[in-house]
């Protein structure tokens, strides 16, 4: 056998070679497997109960009111003894947004959690969606060491008009506050930049207030002359208020209130508006302008202003008559545009005392600031058809410059904070403001109180205020009456489709467990026709004592429940038994 010397040579060359590669495996053997062995990942999702068109842009913008409208957070948690690499979240809405990275994560360490939070970015068409729908929204998670992940969850994309009120789960409601959370987004509904709007205001300028153009204005006195000339638009058009009930809805664990809000475009050539829906159209007006919009947030009720030097001013709207507006001294319901800032101005000094009480339900939205946190309107498109209705209307308007002379300047409002304000006593339900009865009730009007007639009759304080209905109240509510600083209160029921007078209180009291509250009652008998109960309702800390009167008439059960805030006691117990003595 021959050798090959320079072949022997190269063997001996290779084996220190190979030792060093086997040592270096052994000395990293277990770093170079943890990099090859598998991670295992935990997610926990958290979503939106619902879409709001209107606000798309909000979900868009993860700085837009600190972030809290994410279309989903969701945790991320490594519950291996591995490192996690190159993790990848991606998520698809179908029929809206197709597949997207929303985050990337090159790893993460064993017992580690990360946060993803998703801000969609839906397209603009959205704001034409006009109807609910059920969609899904698939999250895919991908990495170097894990098994793909794939989740789902539905959710309700709502019509570009529905509103809700919280996204608060139920059982995190801690304030009556709470349960109207989402109110900073109602500016996404103040459209100025709207070419309808637009339209609109130059109207007012040209055929109501004299001008040929909207301006910005400088003084006070130029800023309620604009109020008063919207106001009297509104009134010459033949314009009303009208009142609608928003819809109890559970979505997952949170329990809201949705309500259908019209356009400020829609309010104007539908001649209609709830509160809220003509307080939007002011704020819209009020922009194009040049004005600092206020909108006044109060216990079943809205109203719009400005801000001005730190000066507050405000109109009351709903005082162009409509549903419920009515009373004995102004059978149709309607205010000049001076009464009308007359009940606005003397609102504010109302709404101050209600913020001062500590009720976090009184607040204001400052237009402006809550757009510049990210609260900005949707796009919406020119309508020729909608123009000509603005056309029609217009021909209504006068040609002269409304008279504010008569309306005091106020005095200033300085830094109100989340202050808002309360209804003026415009007599709303049928309310009859005196003290002579009227109709062909019997009922006895003790001095110092007025008579309401309605479903049923009955005296109450004539310092106490009746506040429009609106979109917050209860569908069995019909009317709701309350002293000065809202701690006691008359609440006027009308249940139709039921002919026990307990059914009409199990009834409140589901509707009041839907909001996370729990009502308890007494029954105590009858006297002259009317079911009598006692009881309490709590909202977290908070509780209301009450007493209650119903009776079975043609329409179903009606009656009234009187009570007043557990912190004052039994300061109103005398008023109350007087309250329910005097129903008929």
């Amino acid at each position: 056998m021959s050798f090959n010397l320079n072949e022997v040579k190269s063997k001996k060359n290779l084996i220190p070679l190979l030792l060093i590669v086997a040592g270096l495996g052994l000395a990293f053997h277990k770093p170079i497997s943890a990099m090859v062995s598998p991670a295992d990942l935990e997610l926990k999702i958290q979503h939106q109960p619902i879409i709001m068109p209107a606000v798309y842009k909000v979900y868009a913008n993860d700085n837009a009111l600190e972030g809290k409208y994410s279309l989903f957070k969701m945790l991320v948690t490594n519950n291996s003894s591995n490192t996690a690499r190159n993790v990848e979240v991606s998520y698809q809405m179908p029929n809206y947004i197709d597949w997207k990275q929303v985050a990337k994560f090159p790893m993460i360490l064993p017992g580690q959690s990360v946060v993803v939070n998703c801000y969609p970015s839906f397209n603009e068409k959205i704001v034409e969606k006009t109807t609910s729908s059920k969609e899904q929204v698939n999250i895919k998670v991908t990495g170097s060491n894990i098994e793909e992940v794939e989740q789902s969850f539905g959710i309700e994309v709502k019509g570009r008009n529905e509103f809700m009120y919280t996204s608060i789960p139920a059982d995190e409601i801690r304030t009556m506050g709470d349960l109207f959370d989402n109110m900073d987004l109602l500016t996404c509904y103040v459209t100025p930049e709207d070419p309808v709007i637009k339209y609109y205001t130059q109207k007012i300028q040209e055929k109501v207030l004299k001008g040929e153009q909207a301006v910005v204005v400088q003084t006070p006195q130029e800023g309620v002359r604009v109020l008063a000339g919207i106001y009297d638009a509104t009134l010459m058009s033949h314009m009303v208020y009208s009142g609608t009930s928003g819809v109890p809805l559970k979505v997952g664990d949170v329990q809201s209130t949705v309500q259908s809000i019209r356009l400020p475009r829609e309010v104007v050539t539908g001649k209609t508006g709830l509160c809220i829906e003509l307080t939007l159209l002011y704020a819209s007006i009020l922009m194009n302008a040049g004005l600092d919009p206020i909108i006044y947030l109060v216990p079943g009720h809205a109203y719009p202003g400005f801000r001005m030097n730190g000066s507050y001013y405000a109109i009351e709207s709903t005082g162009i008559g409509g549903e419920g507006l009515a009373n004995k001294n102004n059978p149709s319901g309607k205010y000049s545009a001076e009464q009308a800032l007359q009940m606005g101005m003397k609102s504010i000094e109302e709404f101050i005392k209600g913020a001062q009480s500590g009720d976090d339900r009184y607040r204001i939205i400052d237009v402006r600031e809550s757009i510049s946190k990210g609260a900005v309107a949707m796009e919406l498109k020119d309508d020729t058809y909608l123009r000509q209705k603005i056309d029609e209307i217009a021909q209504s308007f006068e040609t002269r410059t409304p008279n504010v002379s008569n309306v005091a300047q106020p005095e200033n409002v300085m830094n109100p904070g989340n202050e808002g304000g309360n209804a003026p006593d415009n007599g709303g339900g049928g309310n009859t403001p005196d003290d002579s009865g009227g109709g062909n009730t019997n009922t006895t009007v003790p001095s110092g109180y007025k008579l309401y007639q309605g479903p049923v009759s009955f005296a109450y304080p004539r310092t106490w205020r009746v506040h429009p209905r609106n979109a917050q109240s209860s569908p069995y509510l019909k009317q709701l009456i309350s002293n000065n600083d809202n701690s006691a209160y008359i609440e006027v029921y009308q249940f139709q489709g039921i002919n026990n007078p307990t059914q009409g209180i199990q009834a409140v009291q589901q509707y009041v467990a839907q909001y996370g509250g729990q009502l308890q009652y007494k029954s105590h008998g009858q006297s002259n026709g009317f079911s009598l109960y006692s009881g309490q309702t709590f909202f977290g800390e908070n509780s209301i004592n009450w007493m209650a009167a119903f009776k079975v008439t043609g329409n179903g059960v009606e009656g009234i429940a009187a009570g007043a805030n557990g912190m004052v006691g039994q300061k109103y117990n005398q008023t109350l038994n007087k309250i329910l003595n005097s129903v008929r």
